[in-house]
């Protein structure tokens, strides 16, 4: 007599870890919260009038996406 088991797939949750560097302080997960942190944005602000970035370059620097 044959088996004939049905194998299932094997699923594998990738995720990477989120990491927050001086370089990088913001990740871009919404739920992090790090986005709403006063201080980060202060600096994110004082890079701004420094003119060392764009308000465009802040948006996206806060929102965790590469500049």
């Amino acid at each position: 007599m044959a088996n004939h088991q049905q194998q299932h797939p094997l699923i594998v949750l990738m995720e990477d870890e989120i990491l927050h560097t001086d370089d990088h302080p913001f990740c871009g997960d919404p739920t992090c919260g790090c986005c709403e942190h006063p201080e980060l944005i202060a600096e994110v602000q004082q890079a701004v009038e420094q003119g060392l970035i764009t308000p465009e370059e802040a948006t996206l620097l806060i929102q965790g996406k590469t500049l």
